[in-house]
């Protein structure tokens, strides 16, 4: 595979502008300026095709928001991604670099830029507004349909200008079109400050070669659910039996309401171990807006009946759901 020279097929983005605020998305986003590619990139990554009203500064007809969080890719070597450092100014663009020498303008070119060594000094230097900032371009095929051409990713990401290194000397060991992952990853901490973060940033993952690695992951198994307890058999009876006592309150106020079969079905989603782990687990996936299965849904709409019986079962020395 060598790369391309005709216009490219479209462009991906981990962002669009919504009533002219940018906003950050959870899948790739994929802007064409071809129905018939619009069509293929929504049949091989989900979504529809519709007219562009997150253009920016792209200007191409048509959007596919698809349904796909990571997309295996072809990469032609090192060639495939450029990195640059720009800064521009009211006048246009004032400083354009490889982080060591210039790029432009001519006089300029081939001499040394000034940049610091250090990629954290640089990210300083450019809060504030004295440095440049990265302007990475990767150009790949859609590893399921190479047919359709050549993609652009264009990033200011600092945290894909800190993979570059790997990724250049990763694709150098594949010697030849690599196979990939490019995927909008999810990043989650607790800042010093003690609050969570969270926010998403684009990773390219190597895998190999086209000889050792599919062009599609493969499918994820769905879970088994498993098989319904089958009813023991009753002996007949040859006395009364024994008549249950009655359940005390603070035990039945933590039975009603909760659906075991549920939260089972919910643990073998989440791959829990219990009914805490699998309620914890459960709020984690709905506050990150990815509940994506009719199990989770319908816990979610469970939580707070579940949360006030814990409520209730703790105020009545209960420390477990049954």
């Amino acid at each position: 595979m060598t790369q391309s020279t005709a216009a490219p097929a479209g462009r991906f983005h981990t962002g669009r502008l919504s009533e002219g605020r940018p906003q950050a998305l959870e899948a790739w986003r994929v802007t064409t300026d071809d129905a018939d590619v619009a069509a293929r990139i929504a049949g091989l990554l989900g979504g529809e095709p519709r007219p562009n009203e997150g253009t920016g500064s792209t200007g191409l007809a048509y959007e596919v928001l698809t349904s796909r969080e990571s997309v295996r890719i072809l990469l032609d070597g090192p060639d495939a991604v450029a990195a640059h450092m720009v800064l521009w100014g009211s006048v246009g663009l004032i400083h354009h670099c490889d982080g060591v020498e210039f790029l432009s303008p001519e006089e300029k070119k081939g001499r040394p830029c000034g940049c610091p060594p250090l990629l954290e000094d640089r990210k300083l230097a450019a809060r504030a507004m004295r440095g440049p900032t990265p302007s990475v371009d990767i150009t790949f095929q859609i590893a399921a349909a190479p047919e359709l051409g050549a993609f652009h990713f264009m990033t200011a990401s600092w945290q894909m200008a800190a993979q570059l290194s790997d990724l250049t000397e990763a694709l150098e060991r594949v010697n030849g079109p690599a196979v990939c992952d490019l995927t909008i990853e999810l990043v989650v901490y607790t800042s010093k400050a003690g609050r969570g973060v969270c926010y998403r940033k684009p990773v390219v993952t190597v895998l190999g070669s086209l000889d050792t690695i599919a062009p599609e992951p493969p499918p994820v198994a769905e879970p088994v659910p498993a098989p319904a307890p089958s009813a023991p058999r009753r002996k007949a009876r040859l006395a009364p039996e024994p008549t249950t006592p009655p359940v005390p309150e603070s035990r039945r106020s933590v039975s009603v309401g909760v659906d075991a079969d549920l939260l089972r079905s919910a643990a073998q989603v989440l791959g829990t171990g219990d009914h805490q782990e699998t309620v914890t687990a459960a709020l984690s996936e709905i506050l990150a807006g990815r509940q994506q299965t009719p199990e989770l849904a319908q816990l979610r709409e469970h939580v707070g009946r579940i949360a006030a019986i814990a409520g209730q079962a703790l105020q009545g020395q209960e420390s477990s759901l049954t």
